[in-house]
């Protein structure tokens, strides 16, 4: 075995023959080699070339510094430090023998080439080139925001409460467009401690027009998006627009609550299944909202209403507990001050949130009593748990269809969980503290989507997120001498990885 030492040391040693009889460690094929197809098969690397190198005047080609920051993070969790120490391990030296920098200066190489224009423009390219011929018939938005531990304010950078519920610290915020396939068609920063009901309007506007120059018919397309989105005036431009919606209401709206109030849980029928729940739905003609009228639909899942259910179970047995309790002790008196109104409001808030207005309550010290009971709001909440209110303004669809259509929004909610749990560049590293850079990173988050979902369509579709991470990871190479030649094998080779090698012909990265 030849120990090779850090990365100066393996640029060395590949750029001259490799000593006789040396055997080289396996190392990771999958994720490198599968990205690289990606970035070929889209013509990646002539656009980051147009783009951010015209003249061709670097060492190192600008598509490679790209290439090399999104995979930084696809699939794997990885510090500056290991980035750079992990080059060398990788295939990468077998395939460019270039001297890499740092991470910190590629970033900076694409922050400062990359102007809020260059990654509209870039974005409208990539976009024509993922739904080329496919169309789109359904367009997803919705908006998430990461946290950091930067400081101070820039314009991205805000100080306030994250939709993890993190406060204090200093969000960005995303906002990401998916098409029914799954494929981003539009990914923009925004200030972290901005409210999603005053974004509408801008980015129903931008995601109109990026469907647009992709080469699609607005008056073909339906936009689905959630009840943060929820405002009159948000309903009125929609209905303005050339696309059609199908969008979640908040329950509390009052021709929405009327709804609500009037049905029965017996009418609701069933609709569809799913790996998590049968659907049943409901149609409840038409509410105004704003200058229109909507049709609206109510639905729910079994599973959920279950959950829901079971919270509620759980937040009246604490409430009741917390009454107890305090009853007990106003009762019997001992040690410690005695029950207020003010402790026990404050334990009921803790425990039911924004239920707590479902629990009528009296406390009297002096008289040592403490009554409760729960409201028929409890009741009707308990009753329609789950149940989601969705409006539309396709009259033709049957209230099935336009459930199906809201909830397979999910997938929009997926790919954030990808951005923050480490599968496709993570939103958050602390270094990214200028506005210029944190643009770079998010352009390279709607890369990174971009090029995962270019390559789960290629798989078959019964292969989930987690089982594609599983065998990217698996599928190694080994490089070994034999006659005195330099060898590159593929390992792990089974039912797992075989799938990438059919699918993308992933043999042709090997080195020769």
């Amino acid at each position: 075995m030849l120990y090779l030492g850090n990365v100066e040391k393996i640029f060395e040693r590949f750029s001259r023959p490799v000593a006789e009889n040396a055997e080289l460690e396996t190392v990771s094929f999958g994720p490198a080699a599968a990205l690289r197809w990606a970035f070929e098969d889209l013509g990646l690397d002539k656009l980051f070339t147009e783009l951010l190198d015209p003249e061709e005047e670097h060492d190192f080609p600008a598509w490679k510094k790209v290439y090399l920051l999104v995979w930084r993070r696809f699939l794997q969790k990885m510090s500056i430090r290991k980035a750079v120490e992990r080059y060398g391990k990788q295939i990468f030296p077998f395939w460019w023998r270039e001297k890499i920098t740092t991470v910190q200066r590629l970033y900076q190489f694409l922050g400062e080439g990359l102007g809020e224009g260059k990654v509209k423009k870039t974005q409208e390219d990539l976009a024509r080139r993922s739904i080329a011929g496919d169309g789109v018939e359904e367009c997803y938005f919705d908006t998430t925001d990461y946290y950091t531990y930067v400081e101070d304010d820039t314009k991205y950078l805000r100080i306030g409460r994250s939709k993890e519920g993190v406060v204090g610290r200093r969000l960005v915020g995303l906002a990401l467009a998916l098409s029914d396939r799954g494929v981003p068609v539009l990914g923009e920063a925004y200030p972290g401690n901005r409210n999603d009901v005053k974004l509408f309007s801008g980015l129903f506007r931008r995601v109109c027009e990026r469907l647009e120059v992709a080469g699609t018919d607005l008056e073909e397309v339906t936009l689905v998006f959630d009840r943060g989105f929820d405002g009159k005036d948000n309903f009125d431009l929609a209905w303005k627009s050339p696309p059609h919606v199908v969008a979640a209401v908040k329950r509390n709206r009052k021709t929405v609550r009327e709804v609500m109030d009037s049905v029965e849980l017996e009418e609701f029928q069933k609709s569809y299944e799913t790996s998590y729940g049968e659907c049943y739905v409901y149609d409840g003609g038409k509410v105004d909202i704003g200058n229109h009228s909507w049709r609206v639909v109510l639905s729910y899942h079994d599973s959920t209403r279950e959950k829901v259910r079971e919270k509620m179970d759980e937040q009246k047995g604490e409430a009741e507990e917390v009454l107890s309790e305090s009853l007990d002790r106003l009762e019997k008196g001992g040690p410690g001050r005695p029950p207020t109104e003010n402790s026990v409001r404050k334990k009921l808030e803790k425990v039911l949130g924004k239920r707590y207005h479902c629990l009528n309550w009296s406390l009297d010290p002096e008289a040592k009593e403490l009554d409760w009971g729960w409201s028929e709001e409890w009741d009707r909440k308990y009753e329609l748990a789950g149940v989601l209110p969705i409006v539309t303004d396709q009259s033709n669809w049957t209230s099935g269809r336009v459930a199906k259509i809201y909830f397979q929004r999910n997938d929009i909610e997926e790919m954030f969980h990808l951005t923050k749990k480490a599968l496709i560049v993570p939103v958050e590293p602390p270094y990214v503290k200028e506005d210029h850079l944190i643009r770079a990173h998010l352009f390279l988050v709607f890369t990174g989507l971009l090029c995962y979902q270019h390559i789960k369509r290629k798989l078959p579709n019964t292969m989930t997120d987690d089982e594609i991470k599983s065998a990217m990871k698996e599928l190694n190479m080994v490089i070994a001498t034999e006659d005195e030649t330099l060898q590159f094998k593929l390992a792990n080779v089974n039912e797992e990885t075989r799938p990438l090698l059919k699918s993308m012909n992933l043999e042709k990265y090997l080195p020769e």
